[in-house]
Parts: C-alpha cells; structure tokens; sequence
C-alpha cells in the first residue's frame, strides 16, 4: 500500500464514522489534537463525550457565509469566533450536553434562520477561512464530505496533569484506546 493509499484510506474511514454520528481525532494543526463531530443531527451523548475528553469547551467550525446568513458577528474585532449563541427555544440554561447538542444542531439545519438563535449563548462558532488549512478547515471539510453540511463540532484536547495541549502521540494513542479514527490535518490536505 503506499502513502497516497494510506493517507486516502484514513481520510474515508474518518468521513464515514462522521457520518454514522461518531466522533474523529484530528491533529497537527495549530489547536493541538481535537475531536471532531459532524454538528448535523449530533446527539447529547456525542456531546458529552467530547467535553468529557475534551477541554470541555465546544466550537463550530462553519463557513463565514453560513455565519453573516445567521446573524452571528464576531465576538470583537476581526476574530474568527462569534459571539456565543444558544437555541432560542427548547432550552434553559444552554448547558447541558442536550442544550448543547440542540444548538449545534439547529448550527447545522439549512432551515435555521437568525431568529432561531439567542445571543449570548453557549455555543461558539469559528468561521473558516479560505486558502488556510488548519484544524477549523479540515473539520469543516470532513463533515461536508460525509454528506452532512459544512458544520463541525470541535473540541481541544488537553494533557490530564499539565492541562497543555495533548501531544499527537497521546493523541493517537486514546484514539485507538477508544477505538477512534485518528488523522493528521495534513492527511485531507495531502488527499
């Protein structure tokens, strides 16, 4: 098998676990190590699941058209993430992993309009940029080749006892303890 096989092979398996609602390591970008997840139809468990082995703090990555369509500005000057924003209805307090995953959902629906969603929220969502190939790029890519839009969830991975950002090699290693799809950034850019 060469290289070029290999790099095709990890990039399919990741898009087609996205596709069946799980979740993917990605590495090597600028964020450390993530888990991703494809934002259309998440479920509260997928969520919890990220938190728990994640930083615990959720982002979108969305294309900036999707973004200006529902009225999510940047949360100051010219930053990448938004302001925070929760579902407008069928939540509470926005917390909880239902919540969460309620909003990210509605992220990801095409039907959602700007009205749909409350500022200030829980969920924050950063906007891809073209000609850049980093983590925010490659999720956002990975869920639209699974066939479920360009929304993506992510969700920083951290050393237990440094609280750095997880090395790739640990990174890899609780992919495979967890039985997930591991791939670095460069694997989407070189396919």
């Amino acid at each position: 098998m060469t290289l070029t096989a290999e790099i095709v092979d990890v990039v399919d398996h990741a898009v087609a676990d996205l596709g069946r609602g799980r979740p993917v390591v990605v590495h090597g970008g600028s964020q450390g190590a993530v888990l991703v997840a494809a934002a259309a139809g998440i479920d509260p468990s997928t969520v919890a699941f990220l938190v728990r082995y994640g930083s615990g703090f959720l982002e979108a990555a969305a294309p900036p058209s999707l973004l200006d369509a529902l009225d999510l500005p940047p949360a100051h000057g010219r930053s990448a993430r938004t302001v925070p924003f929760d579902a407008a209805t069928g939540v509470s307090t926005g917390i909880s992993a239902t919540e969460r995953a309620r909003t990210l959902a509605l992220l990801a629906d095409p039907a959602t309009r700007p009205d749909d969603l409350t500022r200030p929220g829980h969920v924050v969502a950063t906007a891809t940029r073209a000609g850049r190939a980093d983590t925010v790029e490659v999720a956002s890519a990975l869920a639209a080749l699974a066939g479920l839009g360009p929304v993506a969830v992510l969700c920083t991975m951290l050393d237990e006892e440094t609280g750095e950002l997880l090395d790739p090699v640990t990174a890899i290693a609780f992919a495979r303890v967890e039985g997930l799809v591991d791939l670095a950034v460069t694997d989407l850019i070189s396919r």
